[in-house]
């Protein structure tokens, strides 16, 4: 047969056989354990959590607050930000990357680009549908196994999730696409012109990229990772830092760095608004679920992480001569006051607005939200100067779990101590020993991450 009749299928096929044998490309059978070891992870610990979780609300007034406007309300705004969070993802590491031998060789060829990079798409959207299905059943399963709600939520959880991982999988491949010049015109369905879309040489930065993320990540190397992800600063580039004094220096430092990064402040803000609302929300009515409360402790480290580059910045450099000759201990509590000024006043405004309009009153909601603020000082202290990875003198390098369990530890622990002091609050809210046990632990907290801040100086010096 010559060469003018063999089809691209063919010749991808034959590609394929080079590369991996008879036995086809085995990221197939990858996907599927991963998919099989997420069902068990899900059906073992996050249903039974999630039923808890609903059992210990008000059943009765969360039925009726699940068929009121405010729980469509609070799924448009969930969505929304899933889908602008996978779109400023695909912008970083889109659905499509294929590695670098494969774009020079297979995709820069002849070969119609939609056939040489379909299987990576696909993967990648069976990812999202199955995460957005696996998610809604899960919910819909606690509440109706709490009886919180009919056996009808779980179609309907399954069907709502399918559509969130279907808007995120299409939001993520556009943020990638949107990264190339757009095509000449072109036959087919639009998600096939935006994989056309994708240039070779966009294609082979991403790949090499994500390369060097998943080295960072595996090594336990924060700094080379954020240095990767992190975009180029194009604003503000006039603006100029004047001396203020060691302290007040780094603050105006954190302020200048928000205007050159404006999109990570407004990131950080709206987290921010948005868990204020869900815990003002939760300690203001028994109709929501403790399970809010939890996810709002989440959103909020997530909303004070994106306002902390400052303080980042600050345990990259550890080791080195102090910029302005303040002490190590003292310069990471400065980079707090700003992130934490913007999340106090965020919080404890929208929180304090929430819990009054769904009906409570003001002085049984203002002094959690300000509680919010001193756990995530912590939490933030711990996160940006947690070292390395532990490792055991029987194994240096550590194990991927000790790996993913050392870098979710800061996230768990205030996502963990947030949802629990609301639940608390809903429960015991005049205990007195719940309250000193409160501010006991946010002490702790602060003074944990303070002293971890010390002893990474210390590490960091020749003995």
């Amino acid at each position: 047969m010559s060469a003018t009749h063999v089809t691209d299928a063919e010749r991808l096929a034959d590609t394929v056989h080079v590369l991996h044998g008879p036995g086809g490309n085995p990221a197939r059978k990858e996907v599927a354990y991963a998919a099989y070891v997420a069902v068990i992870v899900v059906g073992l610990y996050g249903f039974p959590l999630l039923r808890a979780l609903v059992i210990a609300a008000d059943r009765e007034a969360m039925a009726s607050a699940l068929r009121s406007p405010w729980s469509a309300l609070a799924l448009v705004v969930v969505v929304a930000a899933v889908t602008l969070a996978a779109r400023e993802a695909g912008r970083v590491r889109g659905p499509i990357v294929a590695p670098v031998p494969w774009i020079d060789h297979v995709v820069a060829s002849s070969i119609d680009r939609w056939a040489s990079l379909r299987s990576w798409f696909g993967y990648s959207l069976f990812a999202t549908l199955f995460a957005g299905g696996l998610a809604g059943l899960a919910v819909g399963g606690g509440f109706a196994g709490a009886r919180a709600a009919g056996w009808w939520i779980l179609p309907v959880g399954l069907v709502m999730g399918l559509l969130v991982g279907l808007l995120a999988g299409v939001a993520w491949l556009v943020g990638q696409s949107r990264l190339s010049p757009p095509p000449p015109p072109g036959d087919g369905p639009w998600w096939v012109r935006e994989v056309r879309r994708l240039g070779v040489h966009d294609l082979r930065t991403q790949s090499s990229r994500s390369n060097r993320i998943v080295g960072g990540v595996q090594a336990g190397d924060l700094r080379a990772v954020r240095l990767e992800a992190a975009r180029p600063v194009t604003r503000g580039r006039d603006l100029r830092l004047r001396h203020r004094g060691p302290i007040m220096t780094l603050v105006a430092r954190d302020v200048l760095g928000l205007r050159r990064s404006p999109g990570a402040g407004l990131v950080g803000l709206l987290l921010c608004a948005a868990a204020g609302a869900g815990m003002g929300a939760t300690l203001g009515s028994t109709a929501v679920p403790p399970l809010v409360g939890f996810v709002a402790g989440l959103v909020s480290h997530l909303g004070f992480g994106a306002l902390s580059e400052g303080l980042r910045l600050e345990a990259d450099t550890m080791g080195t001569p102090p910029l302005f000759g303040a002490p190590p201990v003292r310069a990471a509590a400065a980079h707090l006051f700003v992130p934490g000024a913007i999340h106090l006043v965020t919080t404890v405004l929208v929180g304090s607005v929430t819990g009054v309009a769904v009906g409570a009153d003001l002085g049984a909601v203002f002094p959690w939200l300000v509680m919010t603020t001193v756990f995530l000082a912590g939490g933030s202290l711990l996160a940006a100067y947690r070292g390395r990875p532990p490792s055991s003198q029987f194994n240096p390098v550590p194990s991927p779990q000790t790996v993913a369990i050392w870098y979710a530890f800061p996230l768990l622990l205030g996502t963990l101590l947030i949802g629990g002091m609301v639940w608390g609050a809903t429960q015991f809210p005049t205990n007195g020993y719940f309250v000193i046990a409160t501010w006991v632990a946010g002490a702790w907290l602060v003074y944990a991450g303070l002293n971890r801040v010390q002893r990474e100086n210390l590490a960091h010096r020749d003995v």
